[in-house]
């Protein structure tokens, strides 16, 4: 995947809300983040929610062991590097998401695909798939 391509499918993902998102739309994006090293480059022109959904993105997914340390750490400072506003008040319906997404101050998440991104995170993935149209 190119920068381009990268930027256009990051930017359909953080313009709707994480719980609709389909696995198909969000397998390129962590592939991306884990296995390449594209970073987001528009940040600038996102609002506040769509920035907490990209910082949720990074957060969740820098977290994964099968991507090098290297890649780790360029996403971790990438992410920290990102401003955003406070955090939204904890409010009742914000148990249900996820930590990191409450923390981030978004009451939506990833969860409804937990079995899929899993499968993305085995030590043999990269080599299962290095085919990756990079």
């Amino acid at each position: 995947m190119n920068q381009q391509k990268f930027e256009q499918a990051l930017n359909d993902l953080v313009t709707q809300p994480l719980n609709s998102a389909k696995f198909e739309e969000v397998k390129p994006i962590v592939e991306s983040l884990l296995y390449s090293d594209l970073l987001p480059t528009t940040v600038n022109k996102l609002g506040l929610t769509e920035k907490r959904r990209l910082l949720f993105l990074l957060e969740k997914f820098r977290r994964y062991s099968c991507a090098s340390v290297t890649r780790r750490l360029q996403l971790k400072t990438f992410a920290h590097h990102l401003s955003l506003e406070q955090p939204l008040t904890d409010s009742p319906i914000f148990n249900q998401v996820d930590p990191l997404a409450r923390k981030i101050g978004l009451n939506e998440d990833l969860n409804h695909l937990k079995p899929q991104l899993l499968s993305l995170q085995t030590r043999h993935y990269q080599n299962a798939h290095s085919a990756f149209p990079f």
